[in-house]
Parts: structure tokens; sequence; C-alpha cells
């Protein structure tokens, strides 16, 4: 059988010839149809295709009807003609049995992105031109009202109207009601003059600043290591290519710790650079070499080698006459260092914490009166304010160890320092503030302090207050000019008046000191009740201040001005904490099941008017009454 022969010849019957010879000798030649080839067979091999002959496009077919419509339908069909001429119909396969079956519902062709995708805007070349013109119209707008802000600046006729306006209050009022332009809205020019005077900026405060508020052009350059100091066991030191890598290794250190003294200038030169130093370790083992010659900080650990050490950072500069000059205050700046790297501050009152111990006492007095001024800056209350508090603890824990004598004189200097240096109770009372409150010599100092500024008497920093201080001077100080409110009362003073009166009264202890009683001769039982009536006197000193500061609380109107709702807190504060803190028992509550108070001496008096009145009128009444009566029935 020939490679190319038909499938069927296999099942035993000869393979007709599928060539165009044989479909044209025997046309009456019956076969069965394509369909029922394919339910016999249902993958039958495609036979091939007859090759036509190629027809000319210019051939014309004979009995067309294109000439008329003069066709005969007798006329056989010429497919079946055609059909009859070739042949059978050659086989084509079903496209059905072999693709993919379609599922019954069909997705769409028009396939979308789940995310929206927005289009892009195509700008026309009249769009861009009109954008441009508007942008230089709000640039032409903001020049014109550049020149005209520059105008009123230069025109001296407006600029004094509004300094006037400013400064006088009936004129700012007047011109608050003209800008309602309404007879009917005096009410609310009034309301709007107010909002303005408690939306004022306070352009008149000003701070004590420590440290310089202009960024240097150039930094200062620090001194040179001194070389020649650097003999001997130091000499590692001397190479300034590894000199930072041998104290970081803490090969310094351990020479020192075996008793070695570190020569002075080298010392000195640490001091100076401990605080300018931008490598972390470096600035550790600094503190730590330091802190180990404790004979050199007693002899070269002075007040204005704590100045220099600042003046890197841009603190003031050390002058001998500065016990009695003035400090400078400016105009207060909203933020005064900007972008300022505050680490060696907090390194040099870190190892000031850690020198205090070793210093000497007029070294440590300096020390504190450093300290003071630097509270005087608002940087301490709100970047250093854990670090400042430390180095103050520290230094009047080192002068506490000192006898009652110097103690005195030290606390007098101290204090005699602040009051001359700083006028205003505003200012005075921040450093006072920043105190510790945890000690008793810190607490001492801190009362001395107070006492001086609050009543005006450098004396009074040389004994300590509970001694000295009575409850006379304090009744006879709320009397005086600045604890009156007034139209011209100014609050943020008084605020810092109420804040030194707390501290000077703290615990009482002068009132207590004035009912004490001695060692008792008699029996336990008279004891105790002297004891029971010295407590009952001092409470009632104590609701004797209380009663005092609610009365200036009273007489502050609060509906207008920030500054008065503060001061009137800070009082109610003061007033509170000696009713439940200082008392030695809280005061008696009132109830309904206690017995009533005693009369005043004026209420019967005021009672028997009042029943006389009444019945004055009652009789009158009746007297109209009858006479009425009488004229009815007439």
């Amino acid at each position: 059988m020939s490679r190319n022969g038909d499938i069927r010849g296999f099942f035993g019957k000869p393979a007709t010839s599928s060539g165009p010879s044989s479909s044209q000798s025997k046309p009456a030649l019956s076969l069965p149809p394509a369909p029922d080839l394919q339910s016999l067979n249902p993958s039958p091999k495609t036979p091939p295709k007859p090759t036509p002959k190629p027809r000319d496009r210019t051939d014309e077919i004979k009995g067309s009807d294109d000439e008329g419509d003069d066709s005969d339908d007798s006329l056989e069909s010429i497919s079946a003609f055609i059909e009859r001429k070739k042949g059978p119909a050659p086989y084509q396969r079903d496209h059905n049995l072999i693709s993919t079956p379609k599922a019954k519902r069909v997705a769409s062709t028009n396939l979308k992105s789940p995310l929206t995708i927005q289009p892009k805007h195509k700008f026309d070349l009249k769009s861009l031109i009109s954008h441009a013109r508007q942008s230089d119209r709000v640039e032409e707008s903001a020049r014109r009202a550049d020149d005209l802000i520059n105008q009123s600046d230069d025109d001296d006729e407006h600029s004094e109207h509004l300094t006037k306006v400013q400064n006088n209050p009936a004129l700012l009022e007047k011109t608050a009601k003209d800008l309602l332009n309404s007879d009917e809205e005096d009410a609310k020019g009034h309301k709007l003059m107010r909002a303005m005077n408690r939306t004022k900026f306070d352009g008149s405060s000003r701070m004590h600043y420590f440290f310089d508020l202009e960024q240097p052009v150039v930094k200062p350059l620090g001194k040179q290591f001194p070389r020649r100091a650097a003999k001997g066991c130091w000499q590692c030191l001397a190479n300034s290519r590894t000199r930072d890598q041998t104290v970081i290794l803490g090969l310094p250190h351990t020479i020192a710790s075996k008793g070695r003294a570190l020569p002075d200038e080298i010392f000195l030169w640490i001091l100076d650079e401990v605080c300018v130093e931008k490598n972390a370790q470096l600035r550790v083992q600094y503190c730590n070499l330091v802190t180990l010659c404790r004979d050199s900080i007693t002899r070269l650990v002075t007040d204005a080698q704590l100045y220099s050490m600042l003046q890197r950072l841009g603190g003031p500069k050390y002058s001998q006459g500065q016990q009695s000059a003035k400090f400078q205050s400016l105009p207060k700046v909203e933020d005064p260092y900007p972008r300022k790297d505050w680490t060696g501050l907090v390194t040099f009152l870190e190892l000031l914490e850690r020198m205090a111990p070793d210093l000497s006492t007029p070294n440590a007095i300096g020390a504190i009166q450093l300290l003071l001024r630097m509270a005087l800056d608002p940087l301490v209350s709100t970047t250093v304010r854990a670090e400042h508090v430390a180095a103050m603890d520290a230094l009047v824990t080192a002068l506490a160890k000192l006898g009652t004598c110097k103690w005195n004189e030290a606390c007098n200097v101290i204090s005699s320092y602040l009051y001359d240096s700083v006028d205003e109770p505003v200012h005075q009372v921040m450093p006072i503030a920043h105190m510790p409150k945890i000690g008793v010599k810190a607490l001492d100092l801190r009362q001395r302090m107070a006492a001086v500024v609050l009543f005006r008497d450098p004396d009074m920093g040389a004994q300590p207050v509970d001694s000295t201080m009575t409850l006379e001077d304090v009744t006879s100080r709320l009397d005086e000019a600045d604890f009156r409110i007034s139209p011209s009362t100014d609050f943020e003073s008084l605020r810092a008046l109420v804040t030194l009166l707390d501290i000077v009264i703290g615990s009482a202890g002068f009132i207590a000191k004035q009912h004490s009683i001695g060692t008792p001769t008699a029996t336990s039982g008279s004891a105790d009740n002297d004891r029971e009536a010295a407590d009952r006197k001092f409470d009632a000193d104590i609701d004797v201040l209380t009663y005092r500061l609610k009365m200036v609380h009273d007489k502050i109107h609060d509906s207008t001005l920030l500054s008065r709702k503060i001061t009137k807190a800070s009082i109610d504060l003061v007033a509170k904490r000696l009713t439940y803190a200082v008392r030695t028992r809280p005061p008696p509550k009132t109830r309904i099941f206690d017995s009533e108070p005693k009369e005043d001496i004026s209420i019967p008096k005021q009672r028997d008017f009042m029943k006389n009145w009444a019945q004055k009128k009652a009789e009158r009444k009746l007297a109209n009454g009858n006479v009425d009566t009488n004229d009815g029935i007439e």
C-alpha cells in the first residue's frame, strides 16, 4: 500500500482516487455526503484541495442576466452544474470540534483597568496666555500693596495719628465704633475694642538673654595644645595625629588614676575644649579626666574660668565689676536662638555638677551667681532645666557643709547679688523659681532670696526667714501700693509678687514660732490643751492671710486681659495651699446637722426694723380699706 494512499483502504475496500481526472470521468458516482462521513469517522483526514484553473476576470459568463430579465427559471441552477462538473464537494473540517467551547457569557472585549486613570488635561495656547495674564495681575496687586504699605510708613501724619490712636484708649474706642459706620452698633464697637485689647501684643516686655542673639560670622579659634607641657608620662598627648585616639582609649585617664598629676596647661586646655568638642566620646573622656584632678579643680577652676568656658558658646565676658552692674535687658524675641546646638551647654552643666564638691567657697559662690544669671534666660526653663537644677543642687550642697556663719555669709552674698543686678520683680522671680525645691539648705536659700526681693531689704538674706519675719510684716506688705488693684496695675508684676509671697510664707514657720510652747512643766493634760490652743491661734492667723489674699483676688475683674485671669488663678492657688496644706487641720465644713452659728449683733436690730415697717404698712392698708367701705355704704 502506497504511503500516500487513503486510510479507508486499510479496512478492505479499494480507495477511490480523489484526483481531478477521476472526478471528471465518473460524474455520476454517488458518494456519501460529508456529514455522514463525519458521523462515521469523527476525525478523517482532510483530502487535498483540487487546484482550480485560473480564470480571467475579463471572461464573460454565458447565460448571465445582465442584459435583461429574460432568464429562464426552468434552467438548472448554475451551482448544480458546477458541482456536477467538478465532482463531489471537497471535505471541510468542522472547526467546532477542535476549538475551545465558548462560555455561556462572553466577556466584553473592551477591557479596562480597575485603576482610575485621569486623562491629562491638554492646555492650548489661549489657556496658557490667560494663566500668564492672571499671574501678572496677582504680582501687580502685590506690588501695589507693598507700595501702599511703604507709603503709609513714610507718611508722618498717618504714623503720628496711628500712634495716638494706639496710646489713647478713648480714641481707640471711638475709632473702633467708627469702623462699623452705624450709630446702632455702639455696643458692638465697645466689644470690638475689648477684643482688640485682649489680643494686643505686649511689645514692651523685655527679657535677659545670657548668650549672643547674633550668630558669629567666623567661629573663634581655640587655643593650641601646649606641647611643651606634655612631658614624661604625658608625652602620649604630644602627637596631634594620635591624641584624640589616645584620649578615647582612656590612656590619660589611666595615668591620672594612678596618682600622676596632670600639668596645669593641659588641664586648662581641656577645660577650654570640652564645651566645643563635637566628638561625644572625647567629651566624656575629657570630663572623666578633669574630675580626677581634684587639686587642679580647687586651684584653677574660678568663676572667670567658668565664664571663659561659656564664652566660646556665645556667653558673656567676665568682668571684675559685674557684682554691682545691672544686667541689660532686651526686647523679647520669639525665637532667640534658631537652630543652635546646646550639647556644649549640657556638657558644661554636667561637668560643673561633678566639680562642685571640689570647688573652693568663693568659686562655688561665683558658680551659683553664674547659674542665677543664666536662669534669667528663658532657655533654661525650656532646654536645660534638669541639668541646671542638678548643678545648682550640687553647689548648694557643697556650701551647706560649711559652718553656720559661713553659710549665712554665702546666702547674704548670693541674695544681694540677685537683688542688686536685676530691677523688676518679674525678672527677679525667674532665678528663684528655678532653684531646687528639695533639701533643707536649698529651700532656706530660696526663701531668703525671695524675702530680700519681696521686702526690698538685702539684710534679710543674712538670717533665716522664720527667725526674722513676723505676721505683721506680711500683712503690712499686703497693704502697700503694689498689691492694690487700680486701673494702672501691672498684673505681671503682681503675679510675680504673689509667687514671692508664697515662697516666703512656705510652711509658715515664723507664725508657728510665735505660738510655740516651751518645755511643759505641768501635767500631760494641760500640755495637750496648750497645744490645741496654739494650733487654733495658728489656724486663725493662716485664715487672716487667706482672707487678705481673697480680698485682692475679688477686686480683679478678669473679663478683658488674659494676664488678669492668670493673676487671679495664682492668688487662688496660694490661698488654697494655705487653707489645705499649711493649716493644722482643714477648715470645718457646714452641715445641716451642725448647730446654728452665732448671729451677728446687728441682725436682731434689722429684724425689728423690718417687723415695724411691715406692721405700719399693714395698718395703712387696713385704714385705706375701711375708708373705701364707708364711701360705698353712703
